[in-house]
């Protein structure tokens, strides 16, 4: 069974509190993901745990919280870290970070060569991205923007003649091609490769050393690599080093939060098998994670559903704000304006109550009806787990 976190804000908790539905939360998923955010470095310079905090200020019952396990992103941009908790993020920082908050998992500071290289389409055909990008590889995607922009030149100066969106997609489509066919590009992807692992292979040794001293257990390091090579020995070394930490954690593989192509599934699936071998070598349980997976209509691979625990989604929050939920037809899933629904055959925890069931079809944009993430996880999970039934069979 795929377990769905969902990405959300500590308000969040506080409304499902306060409207009814923390319960229901908890009865379709284990956990929850947070991000660096104003209210929690308030937590932080309290010296509280998000837990203690949430019960002393806002009344949350313990019992719900108990069941509910709280994993913390580190976020991407360091700026934005070092204001909210008032520290520069480094490997130690972070960890102290994770400690104090009494967080259950805390993902380790990697470098996300994924999301950089969409970062690097964004600076290509919008001229900027909001992707801050780690000081270790920012000299590397700015000569790989600069190369596939010369190249791109002339698309670029179409822009009169098309229009900005018609050449924002095709600067878009042309980029992704060249990145994976551009012998020069190719080189410096190689080179961004390689230092993402080295860098995060690195914080990840002194975040272990300083988790121990905390006595920190949740520690989730982060897969990275682009080519295969280089994803093996992240894997083994990541493993390496957190069999000297714990024999049981989780392993979570960066998606770099984008619509999954075929080759992304294809290193997740070589990434797992991986996982599972060098756990095996070190005598360890490593559970997998999907950070940043946000695509339920492209994960359809049976091996790779087996093998994943759990995968963090914002999009079951983002949905549901929108006023919109996930409905199964056949063996895929649409997305349905609640406005355009008069009632909802659905038995997740939400839908099966009366009061909740009126929030998650009302379309208006009251916090109450944010419950309709519960009736979102409980879809996506529901069908994640029926293509493995129905797919597993095939792939003995």
């Amino acid at each position: 069974m795929v377990i769905i976190y969902p990405v959300i804000e500590l308000n969040d908790l506080i409304y499902a509190h306060r409207y009814g539905w923390l319960d229901a939360l908890t009865r379709v998923t284990e956990g929850v993901m947070l991000r660096p955010e104003r209210a929690l470095g308030h937590v932080f310079k309290s010296g509280k745990t998000i837990k203690e905090h949430l019960v002393q200020m806002y009344g949350l019952p313990q019992g719900p919280l108990d069941r509910l396990r709280i994993m913390l992103d580190h976020g991407i941009n360091a700026p934005s870290f070092r204001k909210t908790f008032g520290l520069d993020k480094t490997p130690r920082n972070l960890v102290k970070v994770y400690s104090s908050l009494g967080t259950d998992m805390g993902i380790a500071l990697d470098v996300p060569a994924r999301l950089y290289l969409s970062a690097v389409v964004d600076m290509v055909a919008d001229g900027d991205t909001e992707v801050y990008v780690d000081e270790s590889v920012k000299d590397i995607i700015g000569e790989v923007a600069e190369i596939i922009k010369e190249r791109l030149r002339d698309n670029l100066s179409d822009s009169n003649a098309l229009g900005q969106e018609a050449v924002r997609r095709r600067v878009r489509e042309r980029a992704m091609f060249m990145a994976v066919s551009d012998p020069d590009v190719q080189g410096l992807l190689r080179e961004l490769s390689a230092v993402s692992v080295e860098e995060t292979v690195k914080r990840l040794k002194e975040m272990v050393r300083h988790a121990q001293r905390l006595g920190f257990k949740g520690l989730v390091p982060v897969i990275q690599g682009l080519f295969k090579d280089d994803i093996e020995r992240c894997i083994r070394e990541t493993v390496e080093v957190m069999a000297q930490y714990s024999n049981e954690f989780t392993v979570a593989i960066g998606t770099g939060g984008r619509v999954l192509s075929r080759e992304d599934v294809e290193n997740i699936r070589f990434a797992i098998a991986k996982i599972k071998e060098h756990a095996a070598k070190n005598n360890v349980n490593a559970r997998v994670h999907l950070l940043g997976w946000s695509s339920p209509n492209r994960l359809w691979d049976a091996e790779v559903l087996r093998d994943v625990y759990s995968a963090d989604s914002l999009t079951v929050r983002r949905r549901a704000v929108e006023g919109r939920v996930f409905v199964i037809k056949g063996n895929s899933i649409d997305l349905v304006r609640v406005s355009q629904l008069k009632d909802i055959n659905c038995k997740c925890p939400a839908c099966s109550d009366p009061i909740l069931r009126r929030y998650v079809l009302d379309p208006s944009g009251a916090r109450r009806n944010d419950v309709r993430m519960v009736h979102n996880i409980y879809t996506i999970t529901r069908l994640l787990n029926e293509r493995y039934a129905n797919n597993s069979g095939k792939c003995q």
